[in-house]
């Protein structure tokens, strides 16, 4: 195996299991007091990465950096709204975010 493939794949397996725990804890039962709170998890934690990659490239003063997480995060907001689904964030945000930063090359 090639260190490419090699990477590619924990890459996969990382991303994979992350989204495992957003979509099963979307099936699991909890309390009502939990489970609105637990709604806002996933698109808090993807705000968060992408607020530190936007912060991260404006202290570059960099303006091309800030397009991939600007881009991503603009994708990943109208995700939640079309299917009003909080793992839909992370599910369409993140794959967005790793296109555009290979596209623009930041």
């Amino acid at each position: 195996m090639t260190p490419f493939v090699v990477i590619v794949l924990a890459g996969l397996g990382s991303y994979l299991f992350r989204i495992s725990m957003v979509l099963l804890a979307e099936r699991m039962r909890l309390p009502e007091r939990l489970e609105r709170a637990s709604s806002f998890v996933a698109p808090a934690a993807f705000a968060a990465l992408a607020a530190t990659s936007i912060a991260a490239a404006s202290m570059g003063a960099d303006v091309a950096a800030a397009v991939p997480p600007l881009g991503a995060s603009a994708v990943a907001v109208a995700a939640v709204r079309l299917f009003r689904r909080a793992w839909a964030a992370p599910l369409v945000g993140m794959p967005v975010l790793w296109l555009l930063t290979a596209v623009v090359g930041s």
